[in-house]
């Protein structure tokens, strides 16, 4: 029987004639249309198994175990907690006729060995462009307002000694727990090879139009802050004294409005009690004079803000402050010091919950592209966790998905088998 026209079109949508070589095509079957009836198969069209059957696969020979079916265990293995590549056959194993509800698995579950070489292979940009993929679509908002960028290093990936071989900075939403995207550098620190020329490749990346991006003073260079403007977004950033002349002038105007207890001077407050502690924070917010030829160099650069802050721990009181610049109007005071504040949710929402409950800091992995590959799989997986948990902890929520099938299922559908 011929096939009709819509029906070859869905065969060549679903197949993939993208593909780069034809040994791909024989070892990658089209999983979706033989696993799905026709109707789901039209509301698969963005799902994480087509996207994924879009890239090239590393491998130069035929092989038993498609690249979609290694991927699509892996990222549902490190939603449940596997941290190597050895969890990853083990969960695969155990859970294999739930997997079949979504590949065919007809050789069964990749080795250990097998995740391994497919991950070290993997080119990282592909694998990173399927997650962007998957945070796209109708059951997630319009991305946040806010925007936080900062660097991270995997400490357990290293071949000499104190020398790490991953280091990535992340675009974190702070409104929806998401890592929008990352570019690895070669070290943490430094403007010859650190986050002064990844910052701008990142930002490049994102949609910052009518946001806010906030970076802490690795990133103060007008260089950065050029790079925002120019891409429609606003930046807060900020400032030490590796800008010195910055540093020293935006001191001076504070000192000047301190003698006059900050009379006329956009503020905002905000107190915190709990665990025993108090904190107090002021932000107080100037206006750059637009006739000052000292600020020039600064695009768009608007308001000087000065943070004063305030702790009480067992009887013991400690103050410290911190200046920022940023485009943003001095009236917009309140916004920018929540977004300041909420800029540290990337420390305690994003590398914290990596290093402590993904265990990043302590994976070894350093062999090709495996280190980075895994990074972005636990990005992802955090990312599925936080739209799902509502009051529960991460861990929570990761061990449910572990021990509950229908859980679990839920999620696949909602993020990656859209």
């Amino acid at each position: 029987m011929r096939e009709n026209k819509e029906d070859r079109q869905m065969r060549e949508v679903q197949t993939g004639r993208k593909r780069q070589s034809s040994h791909s095509k024989e070892a990658n079957p089209n999983i979706i249309q033989q696993h799905n009836t026709p109707k789901k198969i039209r509301g698969l069209a963005v799902s994480f198994l087509h996207t994924v059957g879009q890239m090239e696969d590393p491998r130069t020979r035929p092989c038993d175990y498609p690249l979609a079916e290694i991927l699509f265990i892996a990222v549902c293995s490190v939603l449940c907690g596997t941290e190597s590549h050895e969890d990853m056959a083990m969960f695969g194993e155990a859970q294999i006729d739930w997997f079949r509800q979504f590949v065919p698995l007809k050789n069964g579950v990749p080795s250990h060995d097998t995740f391994r070489r497919v991950l070290m292979l993997l080119k990282p940009d592909s694998l990173s462009d399927a997650c962007n993929e998957m945070f796209q679509g109708p059951h997630i908002d319009k991305q946040g307002k806010h925007i936080a960028i900062d660097g991270k290093t995997s400490r357990g990936c290293y071949n000499v000694k104190g020398q790490s071989l991953l280091n990535m900075v992340s675009a974190w939403d702070t409104d929806r727990g998401i890592c929008l995207g990352h570019v690895v550098t070669k070290n943490d620190e430094g403007k010859e090879t650190g986050e002064y020329n990844a910052i701008p490749k990142l930002i490049e990346q994102l949609d910052v139009k009518d946001t806010l991006v906030t970076i802490d003073a690795g990133g103060c260079y007008a260089e950065i802050t050029d790079t925002i403007v120019s891409s429609g977004g606003d930046y807060a950033i900020t400032l030490k004294e590796n800008q010195p002349k910055l540093h020293e002038m935006t001191k001076g105007v504070f000192d000047e409005h301190d003698r006059n207890d900050f009379a006329n001077v956009a503020s905002y407050r905000k107190t915190n009690r709990g665990h025993g502690r108090v904190e107090e924070r002021t932000y107080y917010a100037v206006p750059v004079g637009t006739d000052d030829k000292r600020w020039e160099k600064w695009p768009k650069l608007s308001t000087l803000v000065m943070g004063k802050f305030r702790r009480e721990t067992g009887g013991k009181t400690t103050e410290f402050i911190r200046y920022y610049i940023s485009s943003l109007p001095s009236k917009d005071v309140e916004r920018l010091g929540q977004s300041l504040r909420g800029h540290w949710g990337i420390e305690n929402g994003l590398h914290w919950v990596l290093d402590v409950t993904f265990g990043e800091d302590a994976n070894r992995t350093r062999c090709g592209n495996g280190a980075e590959n895994l990074s972005i799989l636990r990005r992802m997986a955090l990312g599925m966790l936080n739209q799902v948990k509502g009051k529960k902890t991460i861990s929570n929520v990761k061990f449910q998905a572990a021990v509950d099938p229908n859980f679990r299922t839920k999620m696949m559908n909602k993020f990656l088998m859209r």
